[in-house]
């Protein structure tokens, strides 16, 4: 498993630099094509967005497995050591369960709307939404292995734990 999901890493976060690369390169292209040549590019604004999905959906797990997502971990790093563990265990079993729901939910999404395309670009919804079914999914895999494996969850590190 370890193996897998650094090779997964790599992938993902390939991807969301390219994402960020795009978030930076899009808006400040078309600027500079309205500002100055007043010829914008039509379709760009949906493209960045669409890198902004890419960025946080794929983002996701990455942040999972390094331990560094949003949570109070001034107040949790206080609690007695195994509360704490069990509190960890808890929450990411939780949020593992909580992210499969949302995969379900984007997945029905997706199948009910598989006809539908994006109104300048013309991408197929399936293709625009895909970055957030796969970055759901790698994130509930992770947090659910994370939790139910026998090593205790890290602190915060900021190493990959998987």
């Amino acid at each position: 498993m370890a193996r897998s999901w650094t090779w997964l890493e790599r992938i993902l976060g390939g991807i969301a630099m390219l994402a960020l690369f795009a978030l930076v390169v899009f808006p400040s292209v078309q600027v500079v094509m309205r500002g100055v040549f007043n010829a914008p590019i039509m379709g760009l604004e949906e493209s960045t967005r669409w890198g902004l999905i890419m960025l946080v959906f794929l983002g996701t797990p990455l942040l999972i497995s390094t331990n560094e997502h949003i949570r109070l971990a001034e107040f949790v790093d206080l609690l007695p050591k195994r509360l704490r563990l069990a509190l960890e265990r808890i929450i990411l079993i939780t949020s593992g369960v909580a992210l499969l729901v949302v995969v379900w939910s984007g997945a029905q999404s997706i199948l009910r709307n598989i006809g539908t395309r994006t109104p300048m670009l013309d991408i197929p919804f399936w293709v625009f939404a895909a970055p957030m079914l796969i970055g759901f999914a790698v994130a509930a895999i992770g947090c659910l292995w994370i939790g139910l494996r026998r090593a205790d969850p890290p602190v915060g590190s900021g190493k990959p734990v998987i």
